[in-house]
């Protein structure tokens, strides 16, 4: 990557959600951090770790249904992993590809790296179907397809069935924000100029903005 972003931000959802992120690249790609709340209740907890190819390379995800864990293989062939709740592990195993990506219902972040990765592929205007693999809110995992259609430079629309949303990724691939949303730098920068707690930042602020 030849721009290294090191962001943290919040934004509110459609359904209420409050989402606070973070992410942070490296030599070995992007991580995202995130968790949901709703009606002041922790309802999930998140790591994405993306390749430098923009591929999803590790899911973790905490609900208050358990935990999850999804890997692709080394083959690229299959994607492992396992949801550890009360009741014990239940093992799983998906089909996987290049081709591949996974959705997280009720976080958009999953959905914003993937968009982002078909950036460099689809035009505006253009669509392309793609097959997922789908983590529920109550960490049910299915296969599935959704479509991504590419509205505009940076508005995507994500059709699964009869159902869409739109998601606005900006030039870095972060979901751009609304007016609501804050974002803040991870790190100072001089010690001349150390960022406070809520500070926001003059550069482009990326968020979540779902519609």
């Amino acid at each position: 990557m030849s721009t290294y972003l090191r962001l943290a931000g919040r934004a509110s959802l459609p359904d209420g959600t409050h989402l606070v992120w973070s992410v942070a690249d490296g030599r070995r790609g992007r991580r995202w951090r995130a968790t949901t709340t709703r009606d002041g209740m922790l309802s999930s907890g998140m790591l994405l770790e993306v390749g430098p190819d923009g591929r999803p390379a590790r899911l973790e995800y905490a609900t208050r249904e358990g935990l999850l864990t999804l890997h692709p293989e080394a083959t690229g062939t299959s994607l492992h992993g396992n949801v550890v709740t009360t009741d014990g592990v239940s093992h799983l195993t998906f089909a996987w590809s290049i081709d591949h990506a996974l959705s997280i219902d009720g976080s958009p972040i999953a959905d914003a790296v993937t968009a982002h990765r078909l950036a460099g592929e689809i035009g505006v205007g253009e669509g392309r179907s793609i097959p997922v693999v789908i983590v529920g809110r109550d960490l049910d995992v299915r296969e599935s397809e959704r479509r991504f259609v590419r509205v505009s430079t940076r508005d995507w629309r994500i059709e699964a069935g009869d159902q869409a949303q739109l998601l606005s990724i900006g030039e870095h691939g972060l979901l751009v924000s609304g007016e609501t949303a804050q974002t803040w730098p991870l790190e100072i920068e001089s010690p001349a100029s150390p960022t406070r707690r809520g500070q926001t930042v003059d550069k482009p602020a990326p968020d979540a903005q779902v519609r």
